[in-house]
């Protein structure tokens, strides 16, 4: 790391989030709306500064089976969001994207998922990023095991 970088995140950002949820039946539908302050911290390349940063998600998950307690999800979700580094003046922004499937293994559950994520820039001499990520997810449960002491 080059030695005359200086990055100051003085302040603790700020954070704002508020979300919605509407289940019923087969159907879960949620949103959320997340606000991060990083304008107060500074950096030394005049070329770069802090911005507030705004998030915004959609999401959905459909139960196969609602009335069982262990059921089958398919899940899916969309998010757009700025980042909160400005260079060279140019603002940045994310799209993403993601599905995934959850079906219970006996007391656990195996998740499958992928995500993909586009960098947007105003102008094309920023830097670019895109990525594709697949994720694989094993969650334990707890089988609870009730006996009396004679």
């Amino acid at each position: 790391m080059d030695k005359n970088y200086h990055s100051h995140a003085q302040y603790l950002p700020m954070h704002i989030g508020a979300g919605l949820t509407i289940s019923g039946g087969h159907w879960t539908v949620s949103a959320d709306y997340n606000y991060v302050d990083w304008s107060r911290n500074t950096s030394d390349y005049t070329s770069m500064k802090y911005e507030n940063q705004h998030k915004l998600n959609l999401g959905a998950i459909y139960l196969t089976e609602p009335r069982k307690a262990r059921s089958t999800e398919l899940m899916a979700g969309i998010g757009v969001s700025n980042s909160y580094i400005n260079l060279k003046e140019g603002k940045m922004y994310y799209l993403e994207g993601n599905v995934g499937i959850s079906f219970p293994l006996r007391e656990s559950f195996l998740s499958l998922g992928a995500t993909w994520r586009q960098q947007v820039n105003q102008r094309d001499n920023l830097m670019q990023e895109s990525r594709f990520s697949l994720n694989l997810n094993l969650t334990f449960g707890e089988k609870l095991i009730r006996f009396k002491l004679k």
